[in-house]
């Protein structure tokens, strides 16, 4: 009997390890969705327990004190964005806020890869563009054991002299299990990267001066968040199991966006004018005669992903084809900004998404 308990107990250590170690994030569960919002908190100079390789293992990241410094981020559509044009290849763009500039990274996302495209920004007093080049080509999906090398880079020239900045490294996933933070606890990998960056400048093409340095990097990726923790460490760090971190940043806040595909066909509605000044009207037609008002909602967002409008529909019935006027006033009256914007028109099980610009 003994024998048989000890036998049972052994067969459910080997189905359970391997189902809790499959968390496996491919492209549809990285952050994509118009409109996703999230916010990072970081904290400098603190103690960090970073575990071990293997699991599952639980890592706590509440001790830390918060600290005083933020990110928001969000998703928004490529075509709104200022750079949009010098990444022809890029399907997603996260937009971030750096002191008085607007920061947009672009990415190409696909079912084998994530590649890091380049980055630009634009601001009151500055406007730089980064183009990457070899781009950061990261295999998807990712999983526990996962591991590759990698190289990309990008130059800053300004007149004769430019810099160039190389980043060699070596990319493993060697931990899984359950990371804890102050806004909830996730089913993560621990991502480990050695990075080496080398900095060259250049006067006329010439190479006049070069400096590396390295930093030993833990990302924890979780499905449909991203990262929720990433940990950096000290310039030149040697020991990848470090207890005091250069920065921690925790996930704070999380929303879903709109998911950007089309259900409808394009003979099944309109919008007109588009472009608009004062008022355009959004027109539908549904697969049957009548519907039911509750399975029909539109709803107007900025490229921010913000709801500005929400149409609420007085009638019990609707007609086979029915027309929803907006006169660019959010749901406080107030005129809205010129720009691009976006409607969500969901009918019963059936979604579209599509924009609209507005002028003045």
């Amino acid at each position: 009997m003994k024998l048989l308990r000890s036998m049972v107990l052994l067969m459910l250590f080997v189905v359970i390890v391997p189902l809790y170690s499959q968390i496996v994030i491919d492209w549809t569960e990285v952050p994509h969705y118009i409109g996703t919002e999230w916010t990072k908190n970081g904290k400098d100079s603190v103690n960090v327990d970073l575990g071990s390789t293997g699991g599952p293992q639980t890592w706590n990241f509440t001790s830390q004190p918060m600290g005083t410094e933020s990110e928001d981020l969000f998703i928004v559509p490529v075509s709104s964005t200022p750079f949009a044009d010098s990444f022809p290849d890029a399907n997603l763009v996260y937009m971030s806020f750096a002191d008085s500039d607007t920061v947009y990274q672009y990415y190409e996302l696909i079912p084998d890869f994530m590649n890091t495209l380049g980055l630009g920004g634009v601001g009151p007093d500055t406007n730089f563009l980064l183009q990457y080049e070899p781009i950061d080509s990261a295999p998807l999906p990712l999983s526990y054991g996962d591991s590759r090398h990698f190289h990309y880079g990008f130059s800053m020239a300004e007149g004769i002299d430019s810099v160039r900045f190389d980043h060699y490294g070596f990319q493993i996933c060697d931990a899984y299990g359950t990371v804890i933070v102050p806004y909830g606890n996730f089913e993560c990998l621990r991502v480990c990267d050695f990075d080496t960056c080398v900095m060259t400048v250049f006067v006329s093409g010439v190479p006049v001066f070069s400096d590396t340095i390295t930093y030993i990097v833990y990302g924890f990726p979780a499905e449909d968040y991203g990262a929720v923790v990433c940990i950096k460490s000290y310039p030149d760090e040697t020991n990848p199991n470090y207890t005091e971190a250069l920065n921690l940043d925790r996930l704070t806040y999380f929303s879903t966006g709109i998911e950007e595909f089309t259900t409808c066909t394009k003979s099944s509605f309109s919008v007109y004018p588009n472009p608009f000044r004062q008022k355009t009207e959004i027109s539908f037609q549904m697969q049957d005669v009548r519907c039911k008002m509750q399975d029909i909602s539109l709803k107007i967002y900025d490229v921010s992903g913000r709801i500005v409008k929400i149409f609420n529909l007085t009638s019990d019935f609707l007609p086979l084809t029915s027309t929803i006027s907006w006169d660019g006033r959010d749901e406080k009256g107030k005129s809205v900004p010129s720009g691009v914007y976006f409607y969500y028109l969901n009918i019963d099980e059936t979604s579209l998404i599509g924009k609209m610009l507005m002028l003045k």
